[in-house]
């Protein structure tokens, strides 16, 4: 598909718009720690859930809920956001997503029951899709036409800089006030994040005031393209992967730990944490990567199908049984880092696909919303398959069918990358 002229135009319209605009850098800091704030409630998960599951008696497939109840409000509304934020105001969308986190993960904290910890989960899933749909339109406005890539590239590192953030200083918190320290800070950070927000709103009012309402639905017609559902596709399975590996790698190593010993001592959850902290955080290596490629001239469903396959060798080897936890580790590190070309990739190509500016916010929800499905069903998935085997060798081979149709998808979706002109 090659890139429409149209599109090309459009993008370069809206640049011209912020052409002699001066980059905001104190406002898009503050905007994106307002990002990192929402992906601390998707690191505080992973550390916590052999805590969750003996406090509360969980199964396996329970703790996977606690997980993916995160992403299912995503899957059913990702979309259908995306286009009321554009219509309603994109500043008091992301201000009302921070603050659903916050009150979300306070909510979990004081939870003593499986089921009100579902709710709260769900909570902060409605702030977090109000909050990713939101925020990137707003600091797309804060940022000249010359620094605009520089901007959304950072912004690309968000979930891996928070989550990672908060994989590692969870154990800690664990330690002194168990898994529901680690909910109260989340939701106290998200708190402050907002007034962050709302006083970056009514300080940068002049640029931001054409992100308040919009008086006209984008137009829809760019959501038929093949190009689109490929996008949408090809996220699902990468979110489908990379969450349910990183969000069960702690208790695969303690798994592991069980018939060595000598792995991780003394404090066996504390060092899976962190390890899985790092594996998430060299995702954002990723992100970089992509953007580099495409800007030399990668073609796109080069990166998308070698990254997808990359991704479902390395998790074949995470759940072979037979590795060595040193090299399991590293099989992570790989599987994230190399993944982390996806979304990146995938985002760089919406403006290649949108006709007009304002259907990238429609292109990004729908994204997003793929990506939810993903995370809903990865989580769920995995510790279904682990239990009925017995094995968790029965999850590397999901893992393997879920990577080849990811870069069976990516594949068809041939799209002109990005080139230095």
């Amino acid at each position: 598909m090659p890139i429409d002229k149209t599109s090309t135009a459009a993008v370069t319209e809206s640049s011209a718009e912020t052409a002699n605009l001066s980059t905001r850098w104190f406002s898009v800091l503050a905007l994106y720690l307002a990002g990192c704030s929402l992906a601390l409630h998707a690191g505080k998960v992973p550390s916590a859930l052999p805590l969750l599951r003996a406090e509360l008696g969980l199964s396996l497939t329970q703790a996977g809920s606690i997980v993916s109840t995160y992403a299912l409000i995503i899957a059913f509304v990702g979309l259908l956001m995306g286009l009321a934020v554009g219509v309603l105001g994109y500043v008091r969308f992301a201000l009302a997503g921070i603050v659903l986190a916050g009150i979300g993960s306070l909510v979990g904290a004081y939870s003593d029951s499986y089921a009100l910890l579902l709710v709260s989960r769900a909570i902060e899933g409605c702030g977090w899709i109000l909050g990713v749909v939101s925020l990137p339109s707003m600091l797309t406005r804060l940022s000249s036409a010359h620094d605009r890539s520089l901007v959304m590239g950072i912004w690309g590192s968000f979930v891996p800089v928070g989550a990672g953030l908060m994989l590692f200083v969870a154990p800690e918190l664990q330690m002194h006030g168990g898994w529901r320290l680690s909910w109260q800070v989340a939701g106290y950070v998200s708190l402050f994040a907002a007034l962050l927000v709302w006083y970056i709103s009514n300080r940068q009012a002049h640029c931001l005031s054409s992100l308040r309402r919009s008086r006209q639905l984008p137009p829809l017609a760019d959501l038929g393209k093949p190009a689109a559902w490929l996008l949408a596709i090809c996220f699902c399975c990468y979110s489908f992967q990379f969450l349910a590996v990183t969000s069960f790698l702690p208790t695969l190593l303690l798994d592991r730990q069980a018939t060595n010993a000598t792995t991780f001592a003394p404090l066996e959850l504390s060092n899976a944490a962190r390890w899985t902290a790092l594996i998430i955080v060299v995702n954002a290596i990723g992100n970089i990567a992509a953007g580099w490629a495409l800007r030399h001239g990668a073609a796109i469903h080069q990166l998308l199908s070698g990254a997808s396959l990359t991704m479902a060798a390395m998790a074949a080897m995470i759940y072979s049984g037979w590795l060595p936890i040193p090299m399991v580790i590293l099989a992570g590190i790989v599987f994230s880092m190399v993944g982390g070309i996806i979304p990146g990739t995938l985002f760089a190509t919406v403006p290649l696909i949108a006709s007009v500016p304002a259907v990238a916010g429609v292109l990004v929800g729908a994204m997003t919303q793929a990506s939810g499905v993903g995370q809903w069903l990865g989580p769920l998935a995995l510790p279904a398959v682990v239990e009925r085997s017995g094995t968790w060798m029965a999850g590397g081979f999901l893992m393997v069918a879920v990577g080849l149709s990811g870069a069976w998808f990516g594949r068809r979706l041939r799209v002109n990358a990005i080139t230095d002109h």
